[in-house]
């Protein structure tokens, strides 16, 4: 199984990058990137372990990792990361 960001998923990642630079430095924001990456990857080994998000919208799983939530859905050999979302942002507004 692999996975792919949404377009939208993909710009915010790269806006958090940008402000973890400019806020913690590069030593802290490559750290925490390197953890949401190995999120990724283990949700493509355990697609079930999400909190089920249906009542958002058909299929949709989220799983936390510190300050953000990977909202996402899977279908055979693939998972779409659908968004990455901060802790103080509403799903059913942002997804």
């Amino acid at each position: 199984m692999k996975y792919k960001l949404s377009l939208r998923a993909e710009d915010y990642v790269r806006k958090m990058f940008r402000y973890g630079a400019k806020e913690y430095g590069m030593g802290k924001t490559d750290e925490y990137f390197d953890e949401i990456h190995t999120k990724f990857d283990l949700l493509t080994e355990h697609p079930s372990w999400g909190v089920n998000y249906s009542h958002i919208s058909v299929n949709l799983k989220s799983y936390e990792h510190k300050a953000h939530s990977i909202y996402y859905t899977y279908s055979g050999d693939d998972i779409l990361i659908v968004r990455v979302l901060g802790s103080k942002q509403d799903p059913a507004r942002h997804v």
